[in-house]
Order: structure tokens, then sequence, then C-alpha cells
């Protein structure tokens, strides 16, 4: 007996817990190819942005990693907004962006360069 109410606690604090996280939502990304920026906005709500929050991004070029950048609190309560030089980058290729939340889950999105 003493182990169904210990599984049910600790089952219903994990699901009290996610209801708190959530990963990012659907990033979007436009690239400049006359200054080979890449510029990236992530939805990602918080009421506190220093504790829950986008804690990294990794962007690769056809499929090789270029960067990786871990944070420690978001740009504000809505969205993470970051730019990076791809030098190198050109008509054809693939980047990708993985942008991970410190609590839960992750999000994914890739364009072609035009």
């Amino acid at each position: 007996m003493k182990k169904v109410l210990l599984l049910t606690v600790v089952l219903m604090l994990s699901l009290s817990l996610s209801v708190y996280a959530h990963p990012p939502g659907e990033i979007e990304m436009s690239f400049n190819s006359e200054n080979n920026m890449l510029e990236v906005t992530i939805p990602h709500n918080s009421d506190d942005s220093s504790a829950h929050f986008v804690n990294d991004v990794t962007v690769s070029l056809n499929g090789e990693q270029h960067i990786d950048q871990v944070f420690i609190m978001q740009t504000d309560e809505e969205n993470q907004y970051l730019h990076y030089m791809i030098p190198g980058a050109k008509s054809g290729d693939t980047i990708s962006l993985t942008a991970e939340c410190n609590r839960f889950g992750s999000s994914e999105r890739e364009i072609t360069v035009e």
C-alpha cells in the first residue's frame, strides 16, 4: 500500500511540474545573404525569464554544427531574439536551428538560403 501511495504522489508531482514547463514555440528565421546574417525569433512565454527560458541554441549549416550558445536568461518574457553571422553560407545551403527550454522540450526549424 505504501508503494502505491508513494507512486501516486510522485506521479502527481511530476505532472504538476510539467504544467509550468513547455518547449519553445514555432521558431521564426530569416537569412540576409548580403551580410550573411541569420535573424531569429524564438517564442517562449515565461513569467520569469531568468528562471524559465530558452537556455541552449544550436545552429548548423548543411548538417555541420557552427554555433552552440548557452544562455542564463531570455531576452524578455515572450521571446528570445538572436542574430548570428554565418560566413560562407550560399544559395541552396540549409541552415537548421534547435532551441531548448531549460525546463522541458525543444523546437527545431530549418530554412534554405536563397
